[in-house]
């Protein structure tokens, strides 16, 4: 029976990244009944729960994020008693907010469960390296079409199929680095996926793509080599920074005051605490100074009245920082600081792929609202997931067997 379900569990899985990948935002903001029950998220639950049926909470847990999940649901706890529901007449609000944390802990218990199958670690890597490759074809295809066929703007453009098919490119950039390709064939396909990504329009890509690819090298080469990398890297920043419009035009400039007004308000916390969910993402002041220049810059986008408590500041991880403290969000780390401490071998093809691909995705959060919303961060946290319980069961292996 509980392998029936699991099944179950995985196919629905397979076909919520279906429905993301085709569908996009038409499908993650497709209402069943308002205002809180969205077709993804119904599905999700219905996965997680499908997968708690039967569940072993002591094989093969993750401490830290187990730790992460309680405080970010006594948080979600001790905003709807502190709520004041005569300026927030909703608890909508609340739980749009703590989705950021919703997804996370929902993909824990769906990995965690599909994870003790056998041949279950294969098998999400090879799934996850083909989401890589059905991203980039629908994207190839997708912008052939409008090139040919359209009058759509292709350059500095933002054309991306739909939102997931962005995480796609990390996906199949770290997939084509760790396969065992020519490099003269790397090269080619290294090529015209960053030519391909071009049609996206986010500067954060490429800057995830390059990082990638940095971080790749750094890892394979010499340490005199290593030493050139990082020079590199940082020249290359700061002609990025000096001489690449959009990382100073007025997107940037927005992003900046909304990020020190999060910053001030976690510095205000201690670091330690958070404002839980429900709050405003920003002070009014700090609202105004981000229409008055979005509008003395020629852009109709504004933020008004309850859009403050859905206008996250462009950065998942200061939006984690801000619900709960800086502290408590250091738990996703770490995992990494306990295999890393064991000795596991991260050179090893899969392991390298899944951690070049959480690094591109990380890199991407770093700029863009993604985990707070459904449309790409499922595959984040399967990403994120995978590598965290691959790596759990590596470190638990004899050190001559590794």
């Amino acid at each position: 029976m509980k392998f029936k379900l699991t099944n179950i569990a995985v196919s629905l899985l397979l076909l919520d990244f279906v429905l993301l990948i085709l569908l996009g935002k038409t499908y993650t903001k497709y209402l069943i009944l308002y205002p809180y029950f969205y077709l993804h998220d119904v599905l999700l639950i219905i996965i997680a729960l499908l997968c708690l049926v039967g569940f072993n909470f002591k094989k093969n847990r993750i401490y830290s994020i187990e730790t992460l999940s309680l405080i970010g649901i006594l948080y979600l706890i001790f905003s709807f008693i502190i709520i004041d529901f005569d300026v927030n007449t909703s608890g909508y609000y609340i739980f749009r907010q703590f989705a950021i944390f919703g997804y996370l802990i929902s993909f824990y218990i769906i990995i965690k469960r599909v994870f003790a199958l056998k041949e279950a670690e294969d098998c999400f890597i090879k799934s996850i390296q083909f989401f890589g490759v059905v991203c980039f074809i629908i994207q190839l295809i997708y912008i052939s079409n409008l090139i040919l066929n359209t009058d759509v703007p292709i350059v500095n453009e933002r054309n991306s199929y739909s939102p997931i098919i962005i995480m796609g490119f990390f996906v199949l950039t770290s997939f084509i680095l760790t396969a065992s390709f020519t490099n003269f064939f790397k090269f080619i396909l290294l090529s015209l996926t960053i030519v391909v990504s071009y049609s996206i329009g986010h500067d954060s890509v490429y800057l995830g793509l390059i990082i990638i690819i940095a971080t790749y090298f750094f890892i394979y080469s010499k340490k005199n080599i290593r030493i050139g990398i990082i020079v590199l890297s940082i020249l290359i920043g700061v002609l990025v920074i000096l001489y690449v419009p959009s990382f100073t035009d007025v997107n940037m400039q927005w992003r900046l005051i909304f990020w020190k007004d999060v910053i001030s308000k976690i510095g205000d916390n201690y670091l330690i605490l958070g404002d839980g969910f429900g709050a405003p993402y920003a002070s009014n002041e700090t609202i105004e100074n981000l229409n008055n220049l979005m509008l003395n810059n020629g852009y109709s986008a504004q933020i008004f009245g309850d859009e403050k408590y859905l206008t996250a500041p462009h950065n998942s991880f200061l939006s984690m920082f801000l619900h709960i403290g800086v502290l408590s969000v250091l738990l996703l780390l770490y995992p990494f600081a306990k295999v890393f401490y064991s000795g596991v071998d991260l050179k090893n093809k899969k392991t390298m792929f899944l951690l070049l691909s959480l690094i591109g995705m990380v890199v991407f959060s770093f700029f863009n609202v993604i985990l707070e919303l459904p449309h790409s961060s499922s595959i984040f946290w399967v990403v994120y997931f995978v590598l965290i319980f691959k790596l759990n069961k590596e470190s638990e292996k004899p050190t001559n067997t590794r």
